[in-house]
């Protein structure tokens, strides 16, 4: 029905893996020319016009955000059309990954738009939990767990205070699974949905952090230049935010999974700097 209706010239739409935050759709032309579509019922088209505004400057940067092909609504839902990056997802560490997530991360200043703010984001989730994603009972029915929300709880109460409002596009989910290479670089950043979030661009060192707790040398060279960005109580609630946020995920989607108990393994290592810290 959306390709019907919306007018797009496709020959063919089938789903794509990945992508939680909206669903995505790989989008055949006539042509041949394969794209991605994505639709959600909670987008604007003000704010998919902004994320075309967005990604064409991270792209003046050097930054590899696709490009807004087309957008409108159907039935209520809002769809856009984007460019498919090049490459394949990073399946592993490679040795130039620093230097690439420092310098994209660099391209990110300035350039919210100030429509989402994540001074708020990561109050409400640390205090409250958000919608359908960091659910504090996850962790507070599991005996297992309940010593990692009460870390979070502390976190959010002696650091929340420190959180700065800034001016940086967020990514907010700046992860190995949403780069893109071709063997020698990041060919593609994905994952970049409306409305585009407004803050603190050490968020997004905060998130790759998390994931890469357990490499010694990046966890502290990461957490040297997060904390260049940023202060320390600040970085702290984000890595909390992360911890609660991928254990409740892990948990209630993907128990019993080797991925999940890396990640409890993950948030222990957190956790247990957190704790240090109070």
């Amino acid at each position: 029905m959306l390709r019907d209706q919306a007018g797009l010239d496709l020959a063919a739409l089938v789903p794509a893996d990945g992508g939680e935050s909206a669903s995505t759709f790989l989008a055949t032309g006539k042509d041949g020319t394969v794209s991605v579509l994505k639709v959600s019922p909670g987008a604007s088209d003000d704010s998919v016009f902004r994320l075309g505004e967005l990604a064409a400057g991270l792209r003046r940067r050097g930054y590899p955000a696709a490009r807004l092909l087309a957008s409108g609504q159907v039935a209520g839902i809002t769809f856009w059309l984007q460019e498919r990056l090049p490459g394949t997802v990073l399946d592993r560490v490679p040795g130039w990954l620093l230097t690439e997530v420092l310098r994209l991360n660099d391209a990110q200043a300035g350039l919210g738009d100030g429509t989402r703010r994540l001074t708020g984001l990561i109050a409400a989730t640390l205090t409250e939990g958000g919608d359908e994603y960091c659910v504090h009972a996850t962790l507070q029915a599991r005996p297992d767990t309940r010593d990692l929300l009460a870390v979070v709880r502390n976190t959010a109460g002696r650091c929340l205070a420190a959180v700065p409002e800034r001016g940086d596009f967020v990514h907010y989910d700046f992860t190995l699974a949403n780069l893109l290479t071709s063997g020698a670089g990041i060919t593609g950043v994905v994952d970049i949905n409306p409305p585009a979030l407004t803050g603190d661009r050490a968020f997004d060192l905060a998130t790759m952090l998390f994931y890469l707790y357990d490499h010694d040398g990046l966890r502290e060279r990461l957490r040297e230049r997060a904390l260049e960005l940023t202060p320390e109580y600040a970085l702290d609630a984000y890595l909390a935010h992360m911890l609660l946020r991928q254990v409740d995920w892990s948990l209630r989607h993907h128990p019993g999974t080797r991925a999940t108990a890396h990640h409890l393994h993950l948030a222990r290592l957190v956790a247990a700097d957190l704790a240090k810290h109070s």
